[in-house]
């Protein structure tokens, strides 16, 4: 829905909740996508949102919330009853229910389960971290033996009507439930009747176990484009299915988290809410500590000024070049990190391969610390800045360069090693420590290269 009509929609809402007519404007919402109805959701404000859901459906709400935040919808249903929190959490889906369940007081979830009639696919799941293929996975796909034919199959499937993200997979499973193979609908639909599982399967099948990280999980998914993979015990039997949508949900929390964490912010108090549902005193918590970190950090570059205040005194042209190289080496460092953290993440660069990283990033930064470096002694040569001072700034240049790629080459790789997320290493943190360090060689070069200090 383009933002204009949402827009629009969202005053259609308001104008009917103000009136009085909330069934009207609840009926209204239902009948949009429900992303839309999301969206307008996270706009409106808490009255509002408390007058509309006692209006939707059992079927609808279910469906909002398991596009909702968690925290959001721990908001949304605290005033339920567990007679209409069970009956929410049956239309959901299993691995759905089972986050929103694991979130209650532990008294609350217990009630709400015992009322529930779907709880025996959801119990399974509640025993996993979230952050594991365990947690992420659902209880909901179809499993078939090898001796399966093709016309049973596909009358197994008109017969229960799959109401599951992943019906284009069928597995394949042997007396104990261990997986043995994976058959595509393709294959299903263009084999003769007769067909066997077995002899249609793919027997090697990528999965994962239940205690892999949900990182690894997306890894895995991405390089092999995989739609669903399947999850087994330690014993290889098949327990659960992770789809495409969890894992784009993963990625992008790891994302926001990475993003945040370079701009110095705090993901914690805000990564599992929408921008306009975080509370003010959220958003300033998430900021004020690297916030005041940095803050802290910079009264480094003000003690080497200071340090130098007699040079700056003596040559006051020093300081006219503080900006450009503080700039230059702060932006350098920046994309040496980016670009290191990428190939870390995708695991083209291992912790063993620090040295080769180092290299390689050194002979890039003397290649462009020395292009930006003769460039700068030209250009300030037609100012008519004296020679000493011109070549100063231009080995300043190219020194900081240096400096700037090997801080970002080693540190990732070291906070990595230490169990460290290089992310917080990078951005605002990273070009703090390389202005402070990139002031001293300047001013260390200035000393010797200027005759009048």
């Amino acid at each position: 829905m383009a933002e204009e009509t949402l827009d629009t929609q969202l005053e259609q809402i308001r104008e009917l909740i103000s009136s009085g007519q909330v069934e009207e404007a609840t009926a209204l919402l239902v009948q949009w996508h429900i992303m839309d109805q999301v969206e307008i959701y996270y706009r409106l404000d808490e009255d509002e949102r408390a007058l509309l859901l006692p209006h939707f459906d059992i079927a609808s709400l279910a469906d909002l919330l398991e596009e909702m935040e968690n925290e959001d919808v721990l908001e949304a249903v605290a005033d339920f009853s567990s007679e209409q929190l069970a009956n929410v959490l049956d239309e959901m889906e299993p691995d759905e229910a089972a986050d929103l369940l694991g979130d209650l007081p532990a008294d609350q979830a217990e009630q709400v389960l015992a009322q529930m009639e779907e709880a025996d696919d959801v119990i399974p799941l509640l025993g996993y971290p979230d952050e594991t293929a365990g947690g992420l996975m659902t209880t909901s796909y179809i499993a078939l033996r090898r001796q399966t034919t093709v016309e049973q199959a596909i009358n197994f499937l008109r017969s229960i009507s799959p109401d599951i993200r992943t019906p284009y997979y069928l597995y394949v499973v042997d007396r104990s439930r261990k997986l043995i193979g994976v058959v595509g609908l393709r294959e299903l639909v263009t084999s003769p009747p007769e067909t066997t599982m077995e002899s249609i399967m793919v027997g090697d099948v990528i999965s994962v176990q239940t205690g892999t990280d949900q990182e690894e999980v997306a890894r895995v998914m991405t390089r092999y484009d995989l739609t669903a993979v399947p999850v087994v015990d330690s014993q290889g039997v098949l327990v659960g299915v992770i789809t495409y949508d969890d894992i784009i949900d993963v990625i992008e929390d790891e994302i926001t988290e990475d993003v945040l964490q370079q701009g110095a912010i705090e993901p914690a108090p805000v990564i599992d809410r929408p921008y306009w549902s975080q509370r003010f005193i959220d958003v300033a918590r998430s900021r004020f500590p690297w916030l005041l970190f940095l803050f802290i950090g910079q009264t480094f570059t003000g003690t080497i000024m200071r340090a130098f205040e007699n040079e700056i005194q003596t040559v006051v042209a020093l300081s006219f070049f503080v900006p450009l190289l503080i700039g230059t080496g702060g932006n350098a460092g920046s994309q040496t990190v980016a670009t290191v953290i990428r190939a870390m993440a995708l695991q083209e660069i291992r912790p063993r391969d620090v040295f080769f990283v180092w290299f390689r990033e050194t002979r890039v930064a003397l290649l462009l610390g020395s292009v930006l470096g003769i460039g700068a002694i030209g250009w300030l040569f037609f100012w008519g800045i004296e020679f000493p001072l011109a070549m100063t700034v231009g080995l300043s240049m190219i020194i900081i360069c240096i400096w700037a790629n090997t801080v970002g080459s080693l540190v990732p790789i070291l906070a990595s090693r230490l169990g460290i997320d290089p992310t917080l290493i990078s951005g605002p943190l990273m070009s703090t420590l390389i202005d402070g360090t990139g002031l001293l060689i300047y001013f260390a070069l200035a000393v010797l290269l200027l005759p009048q200090l």
